[in-house]
């Protein structure tokens, strides 16, 4: 059974909003604004999720899709003009900010976009890419397992994309009809701010190469022969690649490489190491903007101890170096320890202290020694902070915390949390659009302990 709807909302998670008999109605691939026929295709108690059959009033703001075999693969908001993108998205933000974060009178910056004259595709430095079991090869449909089959992929740089079509042809030539049995997925990841002063050649006769690592990752159970033949024939197949590494051979654990198993990037000059485990920034355009952002809501001083929590490579204590007196960095991932100590010798930096270990476990080990805290910027995964972590934030209790997210949904739940007991006040919210084209969202949120002065712009 069809029926008409009228849209009304984007909810978190890319989907539009509507209402039929009392009910949410969750519409992908809607804009609001737009009545709609759709089908109920399940139903749950208080809403349910349709799917859209046609559009019986468009929005000003629909355009034409430009990679139609990406819109099941993430890109579900690129039917949706590029400034009205950035304007849902603030939206989006401040509505979990209240709802979920209790802050009524939440502050929300205008979303800052992708500069103007860049365009908002082709921007990626990192994407995984799965091999199905009939050989597809490109990304996994929206929840579900399923490989869409993509010539290219619209959101890498050029150069990365180039080097992902020359890998995909290797494969398929190398397995032939075996494909699928033998390889699971690979990523590339490149180091686009290096491209200036270290790479030579070309990856075409207009795209210049960019250092790139590939990751081959087996299927488990499937035995490559020679698999160090392997990586040496990728390793030659495009300028750029500086490492190949094939992972799973023999075992779960068991791997081989040839060439590095890192890159060094660059980002407003500073250099960072990042291995082929370790997390970074995906939209090097936009991680500049990032940095400048954080760190001007930080504010921190000469003389101070700045907290740098889910650290990863130390992009942000890189940088916290020049502006403070000693910076504690603070990741779990062992890789990412290594190549944030390895990027503060890269900068001659002697004021980062990089422990390993969680958040919460390392800050009660700091209030044991009382060792203080003056501000502190956290940058956690996705899933937000432990619990625990806030809590032990709380007792250390620096006089601004500045919450870096890629989850404003978690976001909004920590910063109730913080908020809660009238310890911290929330000061503004500063969005940054890290994902074009996609519902995901970046935020800088900037907290102030209750009764502290802060004379930084952001409270305008």
């Amino acid at each position: 059974m069809s029926i008409d709807v009228e849209l009304t909302d984007l909810a978190y998670g890319g989907d539009a909003v509507g209402r039929y008999e009392g009910r949410v109605l969750f519409v992908p691939g809607g804009i609001p604004g737009e009545r709609v026929r759709v089908e109920i295709v399940e139903e749950r108690r208080g809403h349910a999720r349709a799917e859209l059959l046609e559009i019986l009033r468009p929005s000003p703001e629909r355009v034409e899709l430009a990679y139609p075999d990406l819109a099941q693969c993430g890109c579900n908001w690129q039917h949706i003009a590029y400034p009205a993108q950035l304007t849902w998205k603030a939206h989006i933000v401040r509505g979990l900010l209240v709802r979920i974060g209790k802050q009524p009178d939440a502050l929300v910056h205008p979303m800052i976009g992708m500069p103007s004259g860049i365009s908002p595709w082709h921007y990626r430095n990192y994407a995984l890419f799965s091999i199905g079991p009939n050989g597809e090869i490109g990304c996994k449909l929206t929840e579900s397992h399923d490989v869409q089959n993509l010539e290219e992929y619209g959101l890498f740089h050029p150069a990365l994309d180039q080097v992902y079509q020359l890998v995909r042809g290797k494969l398929v030539d190398y397995f032939g009809d075996t494909l699928g049995e033998m390889i699971q997925s690979f990523t590339i990841r490149g180091a686009i701010g290096a491209v200036s002063s270290t790479v030579a050649g070309m990856v075409s006769p207009t795209v210049k190469a960019v250092p790139t690592l590939l990751i081959i990752h087996a299927r488990p159970g499937s035995l490559i022969e020679n698999p160090q033949h392997l990586a040496q024939e990728l390793m030659s197949i495009a300028p750029g690649i500086v490492g190949v590494i094939i992972e799973r051979v023999g075992g779960r654990y068991g791997r081989v490489f040839v060439g590095q198993e890192f890159l060094t990037d660059v980002v407003l000059g500073r250099r960072f190491r990042v291995s082929a485990d370790s997390f970074f920034q995906v939209n090097p355009v936009q991680t500049s903007v990032l940095v400048e952002r954080a760190l001007a809501m930080l504010e921190p001083q000469r003389s101070e101890v700045v907290l740098d929590g889910y650290s990863g490579v130390g992009l942000f204590s890189a940088f916290l170096s020049s502006l403070a007196g000693r910076v504690v960095a603070v990741e779990s991932q062992p890789s990412a320890v290594m190549d944030a100590r390895a990027g503060a010798v890269l900068n001659n930096q002697n004021n980062i202290s990089v422990f390993e270990g969680t958040l919460e476990r390392l800050l009660s080990q700091l209030h044991y020694r009382r060792e203080r805290v003056d501000v502190a910027l956290i940058d956690p995964p996705r899933a937000g902070c432990h619990p625990k972590a806030l809590q032990a934030l709380q007792v250390l209790a620096p006089r601004t915390i500045v919450y870096v997210s890629c989850d404003p949904s978690t976001l909004a739940r920590d910063i109730a949390a913080l908020c809660t007991g009238g310890r911290y006040q929330l000061v503004a919210a500063q969005p940054i659009d890290m994902f074009p084209q996609t519902y995901h969202i970046e935020c800088i949120a900037l907290l102030t302990r209750v009764g502290t002065h802060y004379s930084g712009s952001q409270k305008d």
